[in-house]
């Protein structure tokens, strides 16, 4: 698995690039503008049997690519997360710097107790650490304490799952409960219909499937259904599955919530970075003029975008070796 970085990318499928290169843009403002997104697409059902399986106790949980902290915000405002130690494991330096800063905001305006710490911060009666590791390095350094619980949000599919997944559940105590959100699966829409559309987004699949990281396979366009089979193979079936399709489209008033346009924007110009060195799939010309329009349509309020998921909760197999 070494090789692989769970960095701030990992809370994003559109971030990583098949020539290796990154794109240059705000990133933790993306991760913040997209945290309404998420809001609405998390399962409520996959998230109910988390909260089922999760240990009554204090428990320690692992999210790996955890980027700003945003999902450790989400559970503790959803009541899932109150107690214990929380990892947040990122490649990122920069962005875990930054997540220390956002959670103390954020536990500021809803009056928790907020402790900074060497390692992270104290809030409330969870304890928050930040742990700045390649994803693959802190696999294979076998750390006898393993997690009670593991999350991934929007990180299997960019990864080569068969690969990767048995080293992910080897960080779970056996029979610990993994939570595995936002799975790519093979289908964006954008409305009102553009002609290109479909050349556009197969090519965009193509090169979701053909994508190389660090010289290894990173990810596939439809991981989400895929998850089934890999998970099972591994020894832990997913106990509850679901949709959790992203969805972005204006109100009444035209106006996208929050900060929306920007996320939905964002997609627009990575979907541009990826194929504007493939115009053997998509010509410039034809990638333009769809760009252009549906930037057009984004300022006017007009745009809808919605991208097809899938969320997983399972325990992991309850004989493990490291």
């Amino acid at each position: 698995m070494t090789g692989w970085a769970a960095g701030g990318c990992a809370s994003s499928r559109w971030w990583p690039r098949n020539d290796g290169r990154e794109m240059t843009f705000d990133y933790a403002g993306y991760l913040v503008a997209k945290t309404t997104v998420d809001d609405r697409a998390l399962n409520r059902h996959v998230l109910d049997e988390l909260r089922r399986l999760m240990p009554a106790d204090a428990p320690r949980v692992l999210e790996v690519g955890a980027g700003l902290g945003t999902m450790v915000a989400r559970l503790m405002d959803w009541g899932v997360v109150s107690v214990g130690e929380y990892i947040l494991l990122d490649a990122d330096r920069e962005l875990l710097d930054s997540s220390r800063q956002w959670l103390s905001d954020w536990a500021a305006a809803r009056g928790l107790r907020i402790e900074l710490l060497p390692d992270g911060l104290q809030v409330g009666d969870l304890r928050v650490r930040l742990v700045q590791a390649e994803l693959g390095s802190y696999v294979e350094a076998a750390h006898e304490v393993r997690a009670d619980v593991l999350i991934a949000n929007a990180v299997l599919d960019l990864v080569d799952v068969p690969t990767v997944l048995p080293g992910l559940l080897q960080l779970l105590v056996p029979g610990g409960v993994y939570w595995f959100t936002i799975n790519y699966d093979g289908e964006s829409i954008f409305e009102p219909s553009h002609s290109a559309d479909d050349q556009v987004l197969r090519a965009y699949h193509r090169d979701m499937d053909e994508r190389v990281r660090y010289g290894r396979p990173a990810g596939e366009s439809r991981t989400g259904r895929r998850l089934f089979h890999h998970l099972r193979d591994a020894g832990a079936p997913a106990l509850a599955a679901g949709s959790s399709d992203w969805a972005v489209y204006p109100g009444p008033d035209g106006s996208y919530p929050a900060e929306e346009a920007y996320f939905v924007r964002i997609i627009l110009d990575t979907i541009r970075d990826a194929l504007r060195v493939r115009q053997d799939w998509v010509g410039a010309a034809e990638l333009a003029d769809w760009l252009a329009e549906r930037r057009r349509q984004l300022a006017a309020g007009e745009l809808v975008y919605i991208a097809h998921q899938l969320d997983f909760v399972g325990r992991s197999p309850h004989s493990q070796s490291m």
